[in-house]
């Protein structure tokens, strides 16, 4: 019985290691009903929305802890009738300064990049726990009269190499200028960030979904 104790501490141990990856797999997942807000703003398609409970407890314990975090911002909203699609794509990327005791952030976007500097938790949910203004992509032969059903996604420390080599050859060229072929073309290329949600690895996903909206012309 006696030389026994070794296998068993040693199955037991297998069993915490186990237990303990299949915890760290863990993640979490929410969907809500949110309202955004779509308007033109110099002729161009942007949208707003706030997403302040992304900073859980959890969220807020990496950012202090001097790690790199980022929340990756999809938004797609499909039409109802011909089923064209608008889509836009922002992410943050948050450094806290364990020295300086400030966040550095970069926030990321279709043809725009921008670094800024915050001090406290509260102004750092305050500037990265919403979206103003994102601008969007729309689809060729859009219908502006169709009413779409809008889904913003929001990933926490998006895990997928794939995934983030996509995203930064879109920022890098939102504007398609390195991509051959047409318009119809590059915003598929665009939108296959989108696809194989099974792929997804992230910390936490969380989705809103809006009633259906009209887009505002102009």
């Amino acid at each position: 019985m006696v030389r026994n104790r070794p296998a068993r501490a040693f199955c037991f141990f297998l069993c915490l290691l186990a237990i303990g990856t299949l915890r760290a797999q863990v993640r979490e997942v929410r969907t809500l009903k949110r309202d955004v807000k779509v308007e033109r703003l110099s002729g161009r398609l942007v949208l707003s929305l706030d997403f302040p409970e992304v900073f859980s407890d959890r969220f807020r314990r990496r950012l202090s802890s001097g790690f790199t975090s980022r929340l990756l911002v999809k938004v797609e909203m499909q039409g109802r009738k011909k089923g064209a699609r608008v889509l836009g794509l922002l992410q943050y990327t948050i450094l806290y300064d364990i020295w300086d005791e400030r966040f550095n952030v970069r926030i990321s976007s279709a043809g725009s990049q921008r670094d800024l500097q915050v001090r406290t938790m509260e102004e750092l949910i305050a500037r990265c726990g919403s979206v103003r203004r994102m601008p969007l992509e729309l689809e060729p032969d859009l219908d502006v009269a169709d009413h779409y059903r809008t889904q913003v996604r929001i990933e926490v420390n998006p895990a997928s190499p794939e995934e983030r080599r996509k995203v930064r050859e879109y920022l890098a060229n939102p504007d398609g200028r390195s991509t051959v072929g047409s318009q119809r073309s590059f915003f598929g290329s665009f939108s296959r960030i989108f696809v194989r949600e099974r792929d997804i690895q992230a910390d936490a996903v969380y989705t809103y979904r809006s009633s259906d909206v009209s887009l505002p012309s102009g």
